[in-house]
C-alpha cells in the first residue's frame, strides 16, 4: 500500500507495499506539507559524501554527545552565564621559543591517547578539581594529530562582569592581542595568572579561561561538532572515552536514556506491539516477568514484528513517521500484507510461548526479586523535593511507551 500525507488526514489506498520508492511518496500539488527546516538534524551543514557527520555515529556516541550537550546547558541554568567558563589546554613547553625542539618532542607524545590521559588526569586531581565545583571535558584532536582539551568549568567569581567578551572570544584575531590584560576584568586575569603558572608544571604551553559568549546551549553544540570529528578521525577498533565529568554531573546525568531518532522510533514500536499481545500495561511488566535482562530473552521475537514502512529523510524529522507508526500500532493488521500478517501470528504465539517458559519457571522469582530497586539508605530524609524530582530534565507523557 501507499501511504500519501495530505493537510487533513492520511488517505490508504491499495496499489503498493509501503511509504517510500519512486510510486510518488510525497505527490506534489496542494496540500503537501512545506519542505523540512535545513540542518534540523545536525547542528550545522557540514556533510560528507552527501551525509551529514551526525548520520555515521553508533547509538552510544548520539547519546554521549545530547547527553555532553544537556550537561553544559544545565551548568548554565544552575550556576548562571556570569559564573561558567571554557578553559583550552593544549601541549607545549613555555618559554622554550615558538617551534622549539622540546615543544616539538612534547607535542608528538601528545598524538598519543595513552600520554593525554595520563597528563589529564594528574592535571585534574591536583588542579581542576580542588579549583572548580563542576567540569565537563572534552578531548579533541588538531589536523596534525596532537590533542588538546576543551574544559567547561564552574567558577567561584564572576568571569563575565567588565571583560569583553567579544574580544576574547574573537578568535579571527592574533593570539597575542586577545591576551592582553585590558580585556580580561580582574578576577579573570588573575585565574589566567594562576592557571599559566600552575599548568605549566603539567606540559601545557597555552592556557586560555574565557566567558561563554551566548549560551550553554551554543557552547553545548560548538563542543558536541568537535566531539563528532574527532569520533570520525578516530581507529573504530579503538574505544577512547572523549567526554568526560565531574563527579557531582557524572552521578546526575548519566547514560541510561534513548535518543529520539527513528531507529528508537521503531523499536519502540514493535515494543508497544509486543506488550499489547501479552497485554502488558508499562515498560516495567517486562522486568517483572522477564526479569532485569528481559530485553535478552524476548529481543530477537520482537525484531521480527513486521512494520511495513520505508520512511525517507526528513520524515521523521517532520513528524510524518511518528503519526504513521502510531495509527500502525493501534491497528498493525490493516497496513500488512497475507505473509506480513502471518508473520505477525507467529511472533504472537513466541512471545506467548517464551512467557509461558519463563513466568513459570523455577527461577522466574529470583529474576523478579533482581527486578527491584535495593532500599535506600537515606528512608528518614523527608519528603520529596521539587529539586529533588528535577521534573525540568524529564519529558512527561500520558503513553508509557
Amino acid at each position: 500500500m501507499i501511504l500519501t500525507e495530505n493537510s487533513s488526514s492520511l488517505a490508504v489506498s491499495e496499489g503498493g507495499n509501503g511509504l517510500g520508492g519512486a510510486a510518488g511518496r510525497h505527490p506534489g500539488g496542494a496540500g503537501v506539507s512545506p519542505a523540512p527546516l535545513p540542518c534540523h538534524k545536525s547542528n550545522n551543514n557540514t556533510k560528507r559524501n552527501g551525509k551529514s557527520f551526525d548520520e555515521y555515529l553508533s547509538p552510544y556516541h548520539r547519546k554521549a554527545r545530547h547527553r555532553l550537550i544537556q550537561v553544559v546547558e544545565w551548568m548554565v541554568r544552575q550556576y548562571g552565564l556570569n559564573y561558567v567558563g571554557l578553559l583550552t589546554l593544549t601541549f607545549g613547553v613555555p618559554g622554550s621559543g615558538r617551534g622549539s625542539e622540546e615543544t616539538r618532542q612534547l607535542r608528538q607524545q601528545a598524538r598519543h591517547l595513552e600520554f593525554v590521559q595520563k597528563r589529564w588526569a594528574s592535571l585534574n586531581t591536583h588542579v581542576i578539581a580542588k579549583r572548580y565545583p563542576n567540569w565537563t571535558c572534552v578531548l579533541e584532536t588538531h589536523r596534525d594529530g596532537v590533542w588538546h582539551f576543551h574544559v567547561v568549568v564552574v567558577t567561584e567569581f564572576d568571569n563575565r562582569t567588565g571583560t569583553d567578551v567579544g574580544t576574547l572570544t574573537n578568535y579571527k584575531l592574533p593570539w597575542n592581542i586577545r591576551r592582553r590584560k585590558q580585556y580580561r576584568n580582574a578576577a579573570l586575569a588573575a585565574e589566567w595568572e594562576v592557571l599559566r603558572k600552575t599548568c605549566c608544571k603539567y606540559r601545557f604551553g597555552r592556557v586560555e579561561l574565557v566567558p561563554i559568549r551566548e549560551s550553554g546551549e551554543a557552547v553545548g553544540r560548538y563542543l558536541a561538532s568537535y566531539l563528532t570529528k574527532t569520533w570520525k578521525g578516530l581507529k573504530t577498533t579503538r574505544k577512547s572515552r572523549l567526554v568526560r565529568f565531574s563527579r557531582g554531573l557524572s552521578k546526575q546525568f548519566n547514560m541510561k536514556f534513548s535518543v529520539r531518532n527513528l531507529p528508537n522510533l521503531i523499536y519502540r514500536t514493535r515494543l508497544k506491539l509486543a506488550a499489547y499481545m501479552l497485554n502488558f500495561n508499562e515498560y516495567g511488566d517486562f522486568a517483572d516477568y522477564f526479569g532485569p535482562r528481559w530485553n535478552y530473552y524476548p529481543g530477537d521475537i520482537i525484531a521480527g514484528i513486521p512494520v511495513p514502512f520505508e520512511f525517507g529523510q526528513n520524515d521523521f524529522e517532520r513528524g510524518f513517521a511518528t503519526r504513521i507508526l502510531a495509527e500502525f500500532a493501534e491497528n498493525p493488521f490493516a497496513y500488512l500484507d497475507e505473509q506480513q500478517k502471518k508473520q505477525m501470528m507467529a511472533v504472537n504465539s513466541a512471545l506467548l510461548q517464551k512467557f509461558t517458559d519463563l513466568a513459570f519457571d523455577e527461577a522466574a522469582d529470583m529474576r523478579w526479586r533482581e527486578s527491584k530497586s535495593a532500599e535506600a539508605d537515606n528512608i528518614d530524609v523527608g519528603p520529596l523535593t521539587a529539586d529533588d524530582l528535577q521534573q525540568d530534565l524529564l519529558a512527561t507523557s500520558d503513553d508509557p511507551f
